[in-house]
């Protein structure tokens, strides 16, 4: 899916849940939850326990969606990609501790 210029930013929420109350079930989407966390960390920064916050180009962005597939068990686990586009971005409001920034990814 080839992304429109204007849109480079994204959030990315993601929830991986538990079928049942077994001990293996339990560790294994633990695992999923860790797997899809690291994905999502060569892309962004974190900024809620299950949100990122991501800046990819077209490649990056297809990318992401193949990795974070291989991991997901689609069917329990979630996750949503939200864009944001050019004119959105420059309004987002960060309220609280400042987020850490990495470079020049989040200007």
């Amino acid at each position: 899916m080839r992304l429109p210029k204007r849109i480079k930013r994204f959030v990315v929420a993601y929830d991986v849940c538990v079928k049942d109350d077994s001990y293996v079930e339990k560790r294994n989407s633990a695992k999923r939850r860790t797997k899809i966390m690291r994905v999502l960390y060569d892309y962004g920064i974190r900024t809620q326990l299950s949100v990122f916050e991501v800046v990819l180009k077209s490649r990056q962005y297809e990318e992401l969606i193949e990795r974070v597939e291989k991991i997901l068990r689609k069917e329990t686990d979630k996750v949503y990609i939200y864009p944001i586009d050019a004119g959105s971005e420059s309004k987002i409001v960060r309220l609280g501790k400042e987020i850490n920034i990495l470079g020049d990814m989040f200007l």
